[in-house]
């Protein structure tokens, strides 16, 4: 045993494999699904339909990308049909996940990749503006209504899997809600008139990215970065670091891969902001494209973060035995 993890962390330390980004672009006048590596070299195109392909996510072993596709017709009303697929991480084995003539998108993995957590208008009445957060198995099936707030977006799922963020566009604030639909609470207070834009999770669970911005402006938009703790059975925000940066983010942020630095886009190009030194590094370069930045992932750290989890989570149990 002890032989199979040294040669397995030999292995993470030597291994040429790096860290991937995914990310949709424009950039060949259809926007679809692209990989590039953490340097921003070996920009590569997944998907190649005549329809759009947005917002992919990795999967949490990186085998696999969820992503929206256009590609069916058959629209409710003459709403447009967007549809939720997964694709090897290659672009290859493209399947189609849900079925609803509606939209459904922004997928988002469970920590075991067994759930995926997307957006969907399926619980609108006709005419109705109203989009919800859902959860299904990782094969499409067993889909689950998580939120009733009218309308929320981009959930992303907790590194320990006990609760999904998202996005109220109603109320132009964050929220975190379990994924059985339980314990909703707010994670931030937005300023008057601003508009926000969620990020996502720290690698450790222990933060959260999201941008808050009014009319675009670069004067007055930020990234924001709420530092949470544990409290009973919830969690609460102990504080808010804004973070302002040499451009400005066009709506998503993320964190790294490894979370010491924040990745995002202007509206055309890339950028990787590090957070200790303040190093701006721009990773892509297309004049005229639209790229957004969506999520990076690193072989070399997939293993630790599942390490930290079970820590945790052990840490957790020993507290709970040792206080009775």
């Amino acid at each position: 045993m002890r032989i199979t993890l040294l040669v397995a962390s030999l292995w993470l330390v030597t291994s040429p494999l790096w860290g991937k980004i995914v990310f949709h672009s424009n950039r060949d006048s259809n926007w679809d699904i692209y990989t590039m590596n953490s340097d921003g070299s070996n920009q590569t195109r997944l998907t190649f339909n005549e329809a759009g392909d947005s917002s992919p996510a990795w999967s949490p072993n990186g085998r696999q990308i969820a992503f929206n596709s256009q590609r069916d017709s058959g629209g409710r009303n003459g709403e447009i049909n967007s549809e939720i697929y997964v694709m090897d991480a290659d672009g290859t084995k493209q399947r189609r996940l849900t079925h609803y003539p509606g939209i459904d998108g922004g997928p988002d993995w469970s920590p075991d990749s067994t759930q995926i957590a997307f957006c969907s208008t399926r619980a609108a009445k006709e005419g109705e503006r109203k989009l919800e957060i859902y959860v299904m198995d990782a094969d499409g099936s067993n889909v689950k209504q998580v939120t009733n707030v009218g309308f929320a977006q981009r959930p992303k799922w907790s590194p320990d899997g006990e609760w999904i963020i998202f996005m109220d566009f109603i109320k132009h604030g964050i929220y975190a809600i379990r994924p059985d639909g339980t314990d909703l609470w707010q994670v931030s207070t937005p300023r008057f008139g601003a508009s926000m834009h969620l990020g996502g999770w720290s690698p450790d669970g222990s933060q959260v990215l999201y941008t808050e911005a009014i009319n675009h402006s670069p004067d007055d938009s930020f990234s924001v970065i709420a530092t949470l703790t544990r409290k009973r059975h919830l969690l609460e925000v102990v504080g808010w670091r804004h973070i302002k940066m040499p451009r400005m983010p066009f709506q998503t942020a993320s964190f790294s891969a490894d979370g010491k630095a924040i990745l995002f886009t202007d509206r055309h190009n890339i950028y990787r902001f590090e957070l200790i030194g303040h190093r701006l590094i721009q990773l892509t370069d297309n004049p005229g494209a639209f790229n957004t930045a969506a999520q990076e992932w690193d072989s070399r750290l997939s293993v630790s973060r599942q390490q930290r989890l079970l820590a945790q989570t052990w840490g957790r149990i020993k507290a709970a035995t040792t206080s009775k």
